[in-house]
């Protein structure tokens, strides 16, 4: 969705057509897509007035480029190793703020009126070529360079402009002194003059538009518990998305439960936010505690990655299952503040949906049309009590040392909250060695992507709890952790008839045969040999999340004790398997990490 300015007033404009008459001209603000601008809090402006120093060593340019007392945007982009975003002053792009994973600090890329700012007022890192443009990937010598002020250091930015003047750049100095022009473009004016602007006048210049949206979401929220006629549950997490998905679900009129999920590894700040929603809204709080089962987990799992996120069933998705069936038996509508632009997957999904957790439950998205920046001026028009972890610079809440966090988010975590960063530390170095936990690849168990792997090398760490081998005639399955014999009996009963090594399947029959920590299964098909190889796996490895028996639809498997006592009930079982479909140690040491 486009995003104009409003140049009378300074400030951010959602639709034109709704501020007629309060702003004359207005500027339409180009954003990478997916755009989904953020407005800059007081450490984000810091952030980047301190990338602006480290990268044109000017404090005053800095001042200039990043005015406090205004509005400034984010808009979060690829094409970086890490955390990285558009910076919008004035309706203007003036430049990219990236972390450097190697220099562990934040950096800045001058942009159009940005680099026309710095060219006009001769400040920062700077210089005019004698040439008539300015291709890209092209190389200026330093002998053509008629003025500047050029960086000691390689690989700094530098804007540049031709000697008419007509083109301007950003480049990049590399050897022999060397101006290596990364991206050019025609001459832009700098940025206009100034005035103040707050968030708060923001949403009261956008507020017609704003409260459009909000009697549509509303309106949508009535027909859900209209259609499903179903207990009403908002999904809070203590996130800005959840916050107003709960204040519209309170203007509609309907009776609410509030579901807070306490992975254990949240913000302090979220805990306190909690109690204050908790107070506005006067609902009845559910809270799924996951207590220290991650800690507890990755003992047995190793640490989360990105493609080895274990952590989200074993902490999130088993209290969350297990408190709400138990509440709500026959199923309920979940409010949650899912939005499509925050990523290309969350775009695909539909607003309302059938739940995958809790068979009856219905997954309503009444945010699923709104930008990050509709939903701040929502708050700020209406005083919402947003979570305060948001000031210290983060941009999404939830668990802090999650694998899906940037270098840069773990770098402020690690500042913000040093004791659970530590704890985490502490753990990964059983697994990894410094300088793989320093640099943030324990977040990747396979291949790492983008820039980062042509930057640094990743050991393998310590290896997984299974290695899985294919063998012509079933597999290899090597594990660290002793089988629970009399639960691994158990569990074959879901594929056949068990009868010592061998269980026969309808597909035929399938033996297993045990060397040290090695097991042989072979079967007349693959399919068949990573089912059994799933269920040896979870008579081995349990996260204690119980999605097992939640997902079980006949009630066949039960819980008989604690770690991984579980018993079958031959005459329900139907051998679907949805079991192992939703067992953390099943799908992410089985399914997808065969060899």
């Amino acid at each position: 969705m486009p995003v104009w300015w409003c140049e009378d007033l300074n400030l951010p404009v959602l639709e034109p057509r709704s501020v007629a008459g309060k702003c004359s001209v207005f500027t339409e603000v180009r954003l990478t897509q997916p755009a989904d601008p953020r407005p800059a809090f007081p450490a984000d402006i810091a952030v980047i007035r301190e990338a602006v120093v480290n990268e044109l060593g000017d404090k005053t340019l800095a001042e200039l480029l990043i005015p406090e007392g205004e509005v400034v945007l984010l808009n979060k982009i690829p094409g970086y190793a890490d955390q990285a975003d558009e910076v919008v002053v004035r309706g203007r792009l003036i430049g990219h703020r990236f972390y450097d994973v190697l220099e562990r600090r934040w950096r800045f890329r001058p942009l159009y009126e940005g680099v026309a700012t710095i060219l006009w007022s001769r400040r920062g890192r700077w210089a005019v070529v004698n040439m008539e443009e300015l291709p890209e990937n092209y190389d200026v010598h330093p002998d053509k360079v008629l003025e500047g002020n050029l960086p000691e250091e390689k690989y700094r930015h530098i804007a540049v402009a031709t000697v008419n003047g007509k083109f301007h750049g950003v480049a990049k100095l590399f050897r022999g002194r060397r101006l290596h022009i990364v991206k050019s473009w025609r001459a832009k004016q700098p940025l206009p003059p100034g005035k103040p602007s707050t968030l708060v006048e923001a949403a009261e210049l956008n507020k017609d538009y704003i409260e459009a949206k909000a009697k549509e979401a509303v309106e949508f929220i009535k027909s859900v518990v209209e259609k499903y006629k179903k207990p009403v549950v908002v999904s809070y997490s203590g996130g800005k998305d959840s916050l107003v998905a709960l204040d519209l679900t309170a203007r509609s009129g309907a009776k609410f439960y509030i579901f807070f999920n306490d992975t254990g590894l949240e913000p302090p700040e979220t805990y306190e936010n909690l109690k204050i929603v908790e107070e506005m809204y006067r609902a009845e709080v559910l809270i799924g505690s996951a207590g220290s089962r991650f800690w507890e987990s990755m003992e047995k799992f190793g640490p989360p990655a990105r493609d080895y996120r274990w952590c989200c069933k074993v902490i999130k998705l088993g209290p969350t299952t297990e408190v709400l069936k138990a509440r709500f038996p026959e199923g309920y509508i979940s409010i949650v503040g899912q939005r499509g632009a925050e990523s290309f997957q969350r775009a695909k999904l539909p607003r309302v949906s059938p739940s995958k957790w809790v068979a009856g439950s219905i997954v309503a998205a009444p945010l699923q049309e709104w930008t990050a920046l509709e939903v701040w001026l929502y708050i700020f028009l209406h005083r919402l009590p947003y979570n305060k972890a948001y000031e210290r610079g983060f941009d999404r809440l939830g668990c802090v040392v999650c694998p899906a966090n940037e270098l840069a988010e773990l770098e402020l975590v690690s500042r913000s909250y040093p004791e659970i960063y530590n704890k985490m530390a502490e753990a990964l170095r059983e697994h990894f060695s410094e300088e793989e936990v320093k640099m943030g690849l324990w977040r990747w168990r396979g291949r790492i992507p983008g820039d980062l792997a042509r930057w640094v090398k990743k050991d393998t760490g310590s290896p997984p709890p299974v290695r899985i081998k294919t063998q012509e005639r079933g597999l290899v399955v090597e594990m660290d952790r002793e089988p629970n014999e009399t639960t691994l009996k158990e569990l074959l009963k879901m594929v056949g008839r068990v009868e010592g090594e061998t269980v026969a399947t309808k597909r035929g029959v399938v033996k297993l045969v045990r060397n040290g920590n090695q097991w042989f299964i072979n079967a007349g098909d693959r399919k068949t040999a990573l089912d059994v190889a799933g269920l040896l796996v979870r008579s081995a490895i349990c996260g204690d999340c119980d999605l097992c028996v939640q997902w079980c639809p006949t009630g066949a498997l039960k819980r008989t004790g604690p770690g991984r006592s579980f018993a079958v009930d031959e005459g329900r079982c139907i051998g679907c398997l949805l079991c192992s479909a939703a067992c953390p140690a099943a799908q992410y040491l089985v399914y997808r990490n065969e060899a």
